[in-house]
């Protein structure tokens, strides 16, 4: 993206002669890139995260039902009930907040612009995935032609991925706090039916 905005933004002549400015400069570029790609990877790290502990719950779920329905009458006699019924619970809430974590963000709303005087950012894909060639066309022409807009934009997608990223780091803590006070309290009752019953 940022390759393609270097070589499409309009160029300012500077004061001396035969000297061309460009609108964003090649420090700011970097900067944005390296904030992106940065991102990028914490979110790829998250969605991996969640990605373990969803697969990890599914074959706790996969293993617990069969091996509860061949022994139903064991488990009910001992009491055992209890402490699968708590890591069911724990499976399945960190199912659910793993799969947040992985699910796509909505679509169908455009993003509203951090500046009032411009429109939604043409460079996230998400504002312009419904759109025909040549709409997409007219709907970025603007912000190529306008340094101040294109900043504008820039900073409104990083502010997104950065809030989109904030909410999936916060689930996968969530999940993971879920996951390992639910595996103790499992054991705890576990080692309490054995003792008293």
């Amino acid at each position: 993206m940022i390759e393609v905005l270097q070589d499409e933004i309009i160029v300012k002549k500077g004061k001396k002669k035969g000297k061309v400015k460009s609108g964003i400069s090649k420090q700011t570029i970097n900067i944005i890139r390296t904030t992106q790609r940065n991102n990028i990877d914490l979110t790829a790290i998250a969605d991996n995260k969640a990605n373990v502990l969803l697969s990890l719950n599914a074959i706790i779920i996969a293993a617990l039902i069969p091996i509860v329905i061949a022994n139903v009458d064991i488990v009910f006699e001992k009491m055992m009930i209890i402490p699968l019924m708590i890591l069911a619970v724990t499976s399945f809430v960190t199912i659910y907040l793993s799969a947040a974590v992985l699910k796509p963000s909505n679509f169908d709303r455009m993003r509203s612009s951090a500046n009032p005087d411009s429109d939604s950012s043409p460079f996230f894909f998400g504002n312009f995935y419904k759109m025909e060639a040549e709409e997409y066309f007219k709907f970025i022409k603007p912000s190529l032609s306008n340094p101040k807009d294109l900043k504008a934009h820039l900073a409104q997608d990083l502010y997104y991925i950065g809030k989109r990223l904030g909410e999936k780091m916060a689930f996968v803590r969530q999940a993971y706090n879920i996951f390992t006070i639910g595996i103790l309290v499992t054991l705890i009752s576990f080692g309490a039916v054995v003792f008293l019953f």
